[in-house]
């Protein structure tokens, strides 16, 4: 059976998968049908905006300030997102099963879907809303598989010759209203974020490969938050002491393999030490309170490559779990740009102040932009200060070295592959 014959039969299941959940204990209410009044409570903060491909050409609806703005896309048909996301998909999946040989063919999947993102869908909606900085997208079917904020078209001007979505708009991706209503009353009452919780990438017998960044990750982690960090390494990362040290942090970090298991969505899960997972299912009973998670795992988006809606992916799932935001890789990353990433993310959040989504935003900016010489500077001042949000030690010497091996005035890591991997869901 052809894969996307296989996503509309997996479609037809879906209801059987939300009544599951529904059975849980305190989700009775899980997913209900937004109504007119929960849209509009939605984007009174900031835009609310339906993006939807059907067969005669797509629309997106922005909704803000009680009102409903029509944005006509008359190419962005339902037979032209399946290709893309077919393509996506596919290419995204060879790359996986053999990196070495196949990343200049997702590299270059990556390239034309994005250049076509811009030119058939985010264009225009960027064009509506160039009045604001901040919105939440609400992608429809397959849409939801595809890195928007990453759509591009050529700017002579700029550092890269290009001007990305996110170059214009601070982008947090949402299932529907209510859940964005929910995770902002969730952020509010979670604040001051206090405590976190790392899991360090558990080894397995499995044969799963290393994620060699998850190291350096967990100290920059954990450094942006002193001694109230819980970090699990190694076999102290098992089942158990996650569950509770989830529940008595107000974020998490996961730096660890994680496993889509596509034709049963609630058992999605996370990795741990001795072979111990933490599934999704496992997640929404621990009634979870916190106001982020960082999911810089393998597969932890790729649950809805099977349910078009994505609505018990990881991301979308934590939101009805008790997670306000969450920072969630959307497709394999590399070891050394992840790690800088991530370094650059606490920092804006954790020192600088700046919301979470924002804070992912502007690194992933400060990442793709910034000269490699220039990135070397700030690093070495920040060290020879003792800026507490760069750990002085073996891994941060490290990143170091790799980092001057670069041309000074090069920009290595302006790829997509390398800065556009993460995605920001929730408030």
């Amino acid at each position: 059976m052809d894969r996307f014959e296989e996503i509309r039969a997996a479609r037809r299941e879906l209801d059987a998968v939300v009544q599951e959940i529904q059975n849980l204990p305190g989700f009775e209410d899980f997913l209900p049908e937004p109504t007119q009044e929960d849209v509009h409570r939605a984007a009174g903060e900031q835009p609310l905006v339906y993006l939807s491909a059907a067969e005669h050409g797509g629309v997106a609806l922005v909704v803000h300030d009680g009102e409903v703005t029509a944005v006509d896309l008359p190419a962005l048909t339902a037979e032209a997102v399946r290709t893309r996301a077919r393509d996506h998909d596919e290419a995204h999946r060879a790359y996986g099963a053999d990196r070495a040989g196949r990343l200049s063919q997702w590299e270059r999947s990556l390239e034309s879907t994005t250049k076509w993102l811009w030119d058939d869908l985010m264009g225009p909606v960027c064009e509506a809303l160039r009045e604001h900085r901040r919105v939440a997208l609400v992608a429809g079917g397959l849409l939801g598989l595809l890195p928007l904020h990453a759509a591009w078209t050529e700017e002579p001007a700029a550092p890269t010759g290009r001007r990305y979505v996110l170059d214009d708009l601070v982008i947090s991706y949402v299932p529907n209203a209510r859940s964005l209503t929910s995770a902002r009353a969730l952020a509010a009452a979670v604040d001051p974020v206090k405590r976190l919780a790392v899991v360090v990438d558990p080894p397995g017998n499995d044969g799963r490969a290393l994620l060699h960044s998850a190291e350096q990750e967990a100290r920059a982690a954990a450094a942006s938050f002193g001694d109230r960090a819980t970090v699990l390494r190694g076999s102290t990362a098992r089942a158990t002491a996650v569950r509770d040290a989830l529940t008595d942090a107000d974020a998490v970090h996961f730096a660890c393999h994680g496993q889509a298991d596509l034709l049963s969505p609630l058992d999605s899960r996370l990795l741990l030490a001795d072979e111990d997972v933490l599934s999704l299912r496992d997640l929404m009973a621990l009634r979870l309170k916190l106001r982020l998670a960082v999911l810089s795992a393998c597969e932890s988006y790729l649950p809805g490559t099977v349910l078009p809606d994505e609505v018990v992916s990881l991301p979308s799932g934590l939101l009805q779990a008790g997670v306000a935001g969450i920072a969630a890789a959307m497709w394999s990353l590399p070891d050394a740009p992840t790690a800088l990433l991530m370094v650059d993310f606490y920092r804006r959040w954790r020192t600088e102040g700046q919301h979470p989504a924002t804070a992912l935003r502007d690194a992933q900016i400060w990442l793709r932009d910034v000269p490699s010489g220039e990135r070397v500077t700030f690093l070495q001042q920040a060290l020879d200060a003792g800026a507490p949000w760069l750990p002085n030690d073996e891994e941060t010497e490290g990143l170091m070295l790799i980092l001057e091996y670069q041309e000074e005035d090069g920009r290595a890591f302006d790829d997509l592959h390398s800065w556009a991997g993460f995605g920001y869901f929730g408030a």
